[in-house]
């Protein structure tokens, strides 16, 4: 299976985990599948939410070259592990008392969101310009 295949296939499994997460708690009366941020429902779906991009941009370089879906993944590939592991320092000082974690408030939000925003903001300026180096080669 090319790198392609799997990266949409993974990215689209994390999209079918947060859907069914959101029916299961919406539908459950009981804690245990409560959405929770320190829970092991709510730690895997805000570690893993770089995905969610992923998928949006793996869906837009699914069709083109792979020259394309190469500039960009390789980019990508090192920059999501990034933001995951900075998500769970945040989740950790947070559960420990001793930090800024996700429930100590806006600063967290405010610096993983600025994470995701060089994430997609890269990335979409990557593929964009290979996908014009591979238009000019034409």
């Amino acid at each position: 299976m090319n790198t392609k295949k799997i990266v949409l296939l993974v990215s689209l499994a994390y999209i079918t985990y947060v859907v069914g997460l959101l029916l299961i708690s919406g539908t459950c009366n009981t804690n245990w599948c409560k959405i929770q941020e320190d829970g092991p429902f709510g730690l895997i779906l805000f570690s893993f939410a770089p995905l969610l991009p992923v998928f949006l941009l793996s869906l837009l370089t699914y069709w083109a070259k792979d020259q394309v879906f190469r500039a960009w993944f390789n980019f990508a590939r090192w920059w999501v592990p990034v933001i995951i592991g900075v998500t769970l320092f945040f989740e950790y000082m947070g559960s420990s008392g001793g930090g800024w974690g996700m429930n100590g408030g806006a600063f967290d939000v405010f610096f993983i969101g600025i994470f995701y925003f060089i994430f997609i903001l890269v990335s979409l300026v990557r593929i964009t310009q290979a996908y014009l180096r591979t238009r000019e080669k034409k």
